[in-house]
């Protein structure tokens, strides 16, 4: 699903791949294709953890530089 409308080539191309698969390798492909999109939130998640600390390490060093 797109948000400028239409589905895309990839779309299209899932649409043709589902229409020759039988219903275990359909299974099977959504599994796949759910377990990639839980990673790369997953790895999303983990960099905005990363980015987190570096923002609070910064106005730690900040704050000792004001009380100085």
């Amino acid at each position: 699903m797109t948000h400028g409308g239409g589905g895309g080539p990839h779309g299209l191309l899932l649409e043709q791949m589902f229409e020759l698969l039988d219903e275990n390798q359909k299974r099977q492909l959504m599994v796949r294709m759910i377990e990639h999109r839980i990673k790369t939130k997953e790895h999303w998640v983990e960099s905005m953890k990363q980015k987190i600390e570096t923002y609070k390490m910064a106005r730690d060093m900040l704050q000792a530089g004001i009380k100085k």
